[in-house]
């Protein structure tokens, strides 16, 4: 896998030049039900970067049957996004399946807290089912054949022809700790990274230190309500100040300097 690697300035240039736009016609449509996210090249794409395309439903609530604290059986407020992927090569880009290891991280920006997609099983069956009514004997996997997070990555998404219906891949993200830990939040964006193998490092001459940065898809999104009264379709996308869907570089992990001194921690009080 190569790089692509730039000073701080070019980054922040760089990105600040894409969130705000891109290609608009790459962008989501303006019905609130399904929306269509199309790739586009970003100028910290190599040469060798494939990205997917993307479908998603806006994320719902819904109470499940789940386990309390103490593993007990209890209703359970969740949170879950439907999606799909589909693998269209651009022109002049290799024609090969692709492996879609994703991550969807959900960060409230009025509560400021971060969560991580969660596919426990027995919610992940529950919520495939309200999604997929085909589920049945027939039909066991039901015909949109919904992947966790987990499962999707098994297989890798094969390529669409240009001419033809996409070979669509349908999956569930899910978190189950929205209604514990951020109950309230009214503003939030949904990050997700495996989209792309896009890749580019940042050196940070000052502290010696690499940023990682992957291509991610963020969707920003609002809820006017809160979980007094929940409903499935509370939230919707946020495009008040622009398109709530965005590709950018984001980072993915931070690493210091092996020759760099690692500052010793003071012994406890």
């Amino acid at each position: 896998m190569s790089f692509r690697v730039l000073d701080r300035r070019a980054f922040l240039g760089t990105v600040a030049a894409t969130a705000v736009g891109g290609s608009g016609s790459a962008l989501a449509q303006p019905n609130i039900g399904e929306k269509k996210i199309n790739p586009i090249d970003l100028p910290l794409d190599n040469a060798d970067v494939w990205t997917l395309h993307f479908r998603y439903k806006p994320p719902r609530i819904v109470t499940l049957d789940g386990f309390d604290k103490e593993g007990k059986p209890a209703k359970q407020l969740v949170w879950y996004m439907w999606y799909q992927v589909y693998n269209l090569p651009r022109e002049g880009r290799a024609v090969e399946p692709v492996t879609f290891l994703p991550e969807f991280e959900l960060v409230t920006k009025d509560l400021l807290t971060t969560h991580l997609d969660e596919p426990q099983p027995h919610i992940f069956e529950q919520i495939r089912k309200l999604e997929d009514t085909t589920v049945g004997k027939d039909f066991p996997n039901g015909i949109l054949d919904f992947k966790s997070t987990i499962t999707i990555s098994k297989r890798p998404i094969p390529p669409s022809k240009p001419d033809a219906i996409p070979r669509l891949v349908s999956g569930l993200a899910i978190w189950t700790d929205m209604a514990e830990v951020a109950p309230k939040t009214n503003k939030f964006s949904v990050y997700i990274s495996g989209l792309s193998n896009g890749l580019a490092k940042e050196e940070m001459r000052a502290t010696g230190e690499t940023l990682i940065k992957r291509k991610t898809l963020q969707i920003n999104f609002i809820r006017p309500t809160d979980d007094n009264k929940p409903l499935i379709t509370d939230i919707r996308p946020d495009d008040a100040n622009g398109p709530a869907e965005q590709w950018i570089y984001r980072t993915a992990s931070l690493t210091k300097a092996l020759e760099k001194p690692v500052p010793k921690v003071p012994p406890p009080m």
